[in-house]
Order: structure tokens, then C-alpha cells, then sequence
């Protein structure tokens, strides 16, 4: 399924990766990147994670994940929400495992993450930005199943979501599921080694003043649990 033109182009990279070269390493594979007239896409192969993948590196059992993140793309792109324009997907059915490929235009910027990391200006700015953003995608409804710091980019005046697998739009999000959707960002931006007061400038953004103290205290536990595993 391809939205825009020229079709073909697009059609191409998602079907046999024609003109796909590595973008960037992303989680669990390699995003590429690919031109069509008048622009440039990215296009995310779906992989597994965790022990599963050694059973099926890129094969979803009944579930096709490509098409249901298109669909939700597609809807909070036509509803406003500051997201790269989607520009098609692909799916293969083969007896109940279902592989696929979603395709995006690609946007003059890097993640949050990089911005934070770099010596530039502005930081406090862009992570208002980037609150208010977060705000926005919640008053349509929507829950980010991997909100983090690699999943919002930033360019510019501008800051977009990425990356909406196994997120979900409800008929009403609650207070409880858009605060932890916060304390996971919250968690990915002291992993990536950023001071406190980042989050609390993304919050100012946002238009929170507290999230529940005993779902924090949750989410820091949960942290050092974390990294203790790891061996931090």
C-alpha cells in the first residue's frame, strides 16, 4: 500500500529495497534510507526482540504489526499531529506469521537524544517543544508504547513523534497511562545521562506540575532494578 507519488519509487524500496541504503542502526536492525522524486524516505524493517527472536528474527505470529501502525500513523498525521508523512507499507503473509516494512518521509532532523548531547543552544526551548508535543499526541488519545528520547526528533522550530508500534488510540486516555507514558521518557533521558531539570522543563511544556508520587517512586525502583541487573 503506497499513499503518495511516484508510487513506483516508493513501491520499490518497500517491496525489494531497491535504492535503500543504511541510515541509521535503530533497536533491533537498520533503518534505510531511500530518494524518490522530490524526496526521501525512511524505511523500518520489522525485527523481533528479545528470546522470540531466535525463533523468528523478523515474523509476527496472526498480528500484522506493519499495518497497524500505518493506520494509526496515518490517523494522527491527518488529525495534525506533528509526525513524518507516511508514505506506504508492505506486508507478507505466509501461513500465520506475517513479515512487513513501513515507509516514511524523512525529516531534516536527528533525536532527541543527539540534540541533548550536542554543544548547541536552545535545549531548554526544545524540550518545551517537545513537552507540549507529548501533549498534544495525548489529547488525541493516543499511548506511545516506547516513548524515549530516540523516538522524538528535533530540527529546527520543530519537534515530531516517530516510531507508533504497538501504540494504541483510546476512546479516553487516562490520567494513569499519559503519566507513565511521561516516566518512561523521564527514565530514557536519565539512562542517556541527562540532568533532572530536563524533564521538569519537558513538563513545563507539557503542562504538569506533578505526576503521582507513588507511580515515581514505582518507575525509580524499576530503574535501579534495571540497572543493577546490568551491572551499573
Amino acid at each position: 500500500m503506497v499513499l503518495r507519488e511516484p508510487s513506483a519509487a516508493i513501491a520499490g524500496a518497500l517491496f525489494s529495497g531497491e535504492g535503500c541504503t543504511p541510515a541509521t542502526e535503530a533497536g533491533r536492525g537498520t533503518v534505510w534510507r531511500f530518494d524518490y522524486p522530490g524526496g526521501s524516505g525512511i524505511l523500518r524493517r520489522y525485527l523481533r526482540g528479545g528470546a522470540v527472536r531466535l525463533l523468528w528474527k523478523d515474523a509476527y505470529f496472526l498480528a500484522n504489526r506493519p499495518l497497524r501502525e500505518f493506520r494509526l500513523h496515518l490517523e494522527v498525521y491527518k488529525q495534525g499531529l506533528p509526525v513524518p508523512k507516511p508514505l506506504g507499507v508492505c506486508w507478507e503473509r505466509r501461513g500465520l506469521l506475517v513479515r512487513g516494512a513501513l515507509a516514511t518521509e524523512a525529516l531534516a532532523a536527528g533525536n532527541l537524544h543527539q540534540f541533548l548531547s550536542g554543544n548547541g543552544t536552545g535545549k531548554e526551548e526544545a524540550l518545551v517543544r517537545c513537552g507540549g508535543l507529548i501533549r498534544r499526541m495525548h489529547d488525541l488519545h493516543v499511548w506511545h508504547a516506547d516513548l524515549q528520547v530516540k523516538n522524538i526528533l528535533v530540527g529546527g522550530e520543530g519537534a515530531w513523534l516517530i516510531d507508533f508500534d504497538n501504540a494504541v488510540q483510546r476512546p479516553n486516555l487516562s490520567p494513569l497511562l499519559r503519566a507513565r507514558n511521561l516516566l518512561r521518557l523521564r527514565r530514557s533521558l536519565e539512562k542517556a545521562g541527562m540532568p533532572p531539570e530536563y524533564f521538569g522543563r519537558l513538563c513545563d511544556g507539557y503542562g504538569i506540575e506533578a505526576l503521582p508520587e507513588w507511580l515515581s517512586r514505582i518507575y525509580a525502583v524499576k530503574g535501579r532494578l534495571s540497572d543493577s541487573m546490568r551491572g551499573k
